[in-house]
């Protein structure tokens, strides 16, 4: 099977070409608008550099496009939302002009909890309404129709995803548990809302490349879209005082009365539709915990 994985150097995208390589089926072909960064050693990767904003111009026969390229407001190219907005739809047109010109049977398109703006309700569910998203949070779900489009010849999954839990930690701006990770491992204290409200607002490169190859086994009778996280939600307290526990961390938790925004993710409906099982938020949080400490 030959996948494209957009956005390879970064952190979602390179993770998940290292653990897509590990099944030998799976031929990577890695796109990246800068120098592509990654261990290659053993040739697992075809590396190109590719502005997905500008036409796609590639020839050899690829039956997979993996989505992970993204302008957002977390990376360092992601000033001004408007242009956030823009480059988000143009990549998305010009990989669809792209798909179906080509080979491309299946897209994956790793889209974002954003779409849904301001989330009121305790359960979020795919249907939920959407209430003011940002900009970035319009772009990606236009991005979900544009793919989910019954013109196209490729069927699309689109994964509405939370923050996912990388071995980067370096980057200033991230999801809001490797910013509680990073204060952990540097003996910080940690301001904590919403202790005793339920979390399982995370997932991890290796759970999306385990759903991926389990659906490269399967024909798609038609395009939709998922919300992909971590079953089994934990108190947030929970959360911080086991990383705590995994680093030996002397971190104080400031436990803050102030009540934010708190909700569950619901993923019934990729577990029904897909026939899977799902990590733990526990699981999850191990796994991406003790990776880091594996490289140090």
């Amino acid at each position: 099977m030959k996948i494209i994985i957009t956005g390879a150097n970064g952190a979602v995208g390179k993770e998940l070409a290292y653990e897509l390589s590990k099944n030998k089926k799976n031929k990577l072909i890695l796109f990246s608008n800068s120098k592509i960064n990654i261990e290659n050693k053993k040739k697992k990767f075809k590396l190109f550099k590719q502005d997905l904003t500008k036409p796609i111009y590639f020839k050899l026969g690829v039956d997979v496009i993996i989505h992970c390229a993204s302008k957002n407001p977390l990376s360092k190219t992601g000033r001004g939302m408007k242009t956030i907005y823009k480059k988000n739809l143009q990549m998305t047109k010009n990989l669809i002009k792209f798909s179906n010109e080509g080979s491309i049977k299946k897209i994956i398109f790793l889209s974002s909890m954003d779409v849904y703006g301001k989330i009121k309700k305790k359960l979020v569910f795919e249907n939920q309404e959407k209430l003011n998203p940002s900009l970035y949070g319009k772009s990606k779900f236009l991005s979900e129709k544009l793919f989910c489009c019954k013109k196209n010849k490729f069927k699309a999954l689109c994964l509405r995803i939370p923050g996912v839990f990388t071995t980067n930690t370096s980057r200033e701006r991230q999801p809001l548990i490797i910013n509680i990770l990073r204060k952990i491992i540097k003996n910080e204290n940690i301001d904590v809302f919403n202790c005793n409200k339920k979390f399982n607002n995370v997932i991890d490169p290796q759970e999306i490349a385990k759903f991926i190859n389990d659906v490269l086994k399967k024909n798609l009778n038609k395009s939709s879209v998922y919300n992909f996280c971590a079953t089994k939600p934990i108190e947030f307290i929970n959360v911080v005082n086991l990383i705590k526990k995994i680093f030996k961390s002397d971190s104080k938790i400031i436990v803050k009365n102030l009540n934010k925004t708190s909700f569950i993710i619901s993923n019934k409906k990729i577990r029904h539709d897909f026939k899977i099982k799902l990590s733990s938020t526990k699981k999850i949080i191990n796994r991406g915990c003790k990776k880091i400490l594996r490289n140090g």
